[in-house]
């Protein structure tokens, strides 16, 4: 995409420039580097969310997805162009839909505070929160994909992380707040 079009989208999405999928909040390495005022990419942490690890640089940039996919008929229409952070826009590709997904093995992670959890599929994962793209919280909460990055959390602790099961929240009301964040090592 040119320049000017890069511009034109971030601009379009002041004041506060996120993720349109998941409500991640762009840093600000990530939007100098995309607006072209800087060559320093941004920088991995040292702790990541394990349902979702921004575990290389390009997961942390910012991207433009297209709404609709090129290939099934989408266009570089700005209506059609939106901001994501790359891992989201490498996780859509071109998929519109949970059952669009190649296969996933089950895989489980041994968490040091709440033992073993299932890593959810990541297509699933991203159409729950691009969907509901709101907080779920059950006193109600305002929080939205435009206001605030969201987060997946169970609804029942004692199931796995599936489409069902895959409540969304924002850090507020997020159950495993304390508990997110773990070392990249612990997901090998």
């Amino acid at each position: 995409m040119t320049q000017p079009t890069k511009d034109e989208l971030w601009f379009a999405s002041e004041p506060e420039p996120r993720c349109y999928l998941c409500g991640y909040k762009f840093t600000p390495a990530a939007r100098d580097y995309f607006l072209g005022r800087s060559r320093v990419l941004p920088t991995v942490s040292l702790l990541v969310d394990f349902t979702r690890p921004r575990l290389k640089v390009r997961h942390l940039q910012i991207e433009i997805d297209h709404v609709q996919p090129v290939v099934d008929g989408g266009s570089n229409e700005i209506a059609n162009l939106r901001l994501a952070c790359g891992l989201c826009n490498i996780i859509k590709s071109r998929f519109g839909s949970i059952y669009d997904t190649y296969s996933w093995p089950v895989r489980h992670l041994r968490h040091p505070d709440l033992g073993w959890v299932t890593i959810p599929q990541p297509l699933w994962l991203l159409r729950v929160l691009s969907l509901r793209a709101r907080c779920e919280y059950r006193d109600g909460c305002a929080a939205t994909v435009e206001t605030h990055e969201m987060f997946a959390a169970p609804w029942s602790v004692s199931g796995s992380l599936n489409p069902v099961n895959i409540k969304v929240c924002c850090s507020d009301h997020d159950p495993w707040a304390s508990k997110r964040l773990i070392r990249p090592s612990l997901l090998a």
